[in-house]
């Protein structure tokens, strides 16, 4: 049961015994992402302020681990979720009573500057190439990197798929609550459905992938996927750049932006036009067309 705020007046609370005490419990209840905040909590804030009391880390401190979190190696994007997660941490401890308002340490400290990301779409022989290392792996993250790449689905529907959304006769995943916050389907093509079919499954499990230690899903491939990637000199591709891949391949295909929105799952098709520019080859080759049709 969760410590109150007045028991803090006189033992203030660790970090850690605040984030799994209060915060989580808090939290689960109102973010769908909360192993996320979980993780990054115990990755990352918890070696360096896990044992201080909450209300005695100055900002100077979270300044200094956020800046020490570059030099590590950590990507701009990544450090700003870290902060992002800590500043969630400290506001739910502010309304909770366990900080006094307004001295959060992470008060002051700002997020990096984000430089727009170019998208990285992967040729055929990339795809290939990806595809056939894939194939020769035999660590279960293989199978769940094959089925982005073969749905364009995004890393957290895949990794928590569940057996029961999986319709084998009817060729669909379904995820109950997507991004969207609706439910949405995911059609499932032969390849797709042949790795589907090689995913070990033991009974009692839940999810398509299944961690052994834990019996719950596998909470991330990053790992698997950074080593693999820099083997096979793809080492500037982003797991989420495989469903871009699967966009680009739909839109050279001839597939119009409609297709390519209902199969992303995208809710406003604003976000599908990013796309658009990837189907000027055949809107050229369609002018030429018309060109032929009526030059002497």
């Amino acid at each position: 049961m969760a410590q109150s705020a007045q028991a803090t007046k006189t033992k203030p609370l660790t970090l850690d015994a605040f984030v799994f005490q209060v915060y989580l419990p808090y939290i689960k209840l109102r973010k769908r992402s909360w192993r996320l905040d979980e993780r990054m909590a115990r990755k990352h804030l918890s070696p360096a302020f896990g044992d201080r009391p909450i209300t005695k880390i100055r900002r100077s401190e979270v300044d200094d681990w956020f800046h020490g979190l570059l030099a590590k190696g950590f990507a701009p994007v990544s450090c700003n979720r870290f902060l992002a997660v800590f500043k969630t941490i400290c506001a739910v401890a502010e309304e909770r009573g366990f900080l006094p308002v307004g001295k959060s340490p992470c008060l002051g400290v700002a997020s990096l500057k984000i430089h727009a990301h170019r998208e990285r779409y992967l040729s055929k022989e990339e795809a290939k190439r990806l595809m056939l290392a894939l194939e020769q792996s035999g660590h279960i993250a293989a199978l769940a990197l094959r089925l982005i790449l073969l749905t364009g689905a995004r890393k957290s529907e895949i990794l928590n798929a569940r057996w029961e959304n999986v319709n084998i006769e009817q060729r669909l995943l379904t995820i109950p609550l997507s991004k969207s916050g609706k439910p949405r389907h995911i059609p499932l093509s032969q390849a797709a459905l042949a790795v589907i079919g090689k995913i070990p499954r033991k009974p009692g499990d839940i999810w398509l992938f299944t961690s052994e230690i834990t019996g719950r899903a596998i909470p991330d491939i990053y790992l698997f996927w950074d080593k693999l990637r820099k083997e096979i000199g793809l080492g500037d591709v982003r797991i989420h750049d495989l469903r871009h891949t699967f966009a680009s391949f739909l839109v050279n295909s001839g597939h119009s932006l409609y297709e390519v929105q209902k199969m992303l799952g995208h809710g406003d098709p604003r976000t599908t036009m990013r796309y658009a520019h990837l189907g000027q080859a055949s809107l050229l080759a369609a002018a030429e067309t018309v060109s032929e049709c009526v030059m002497p």
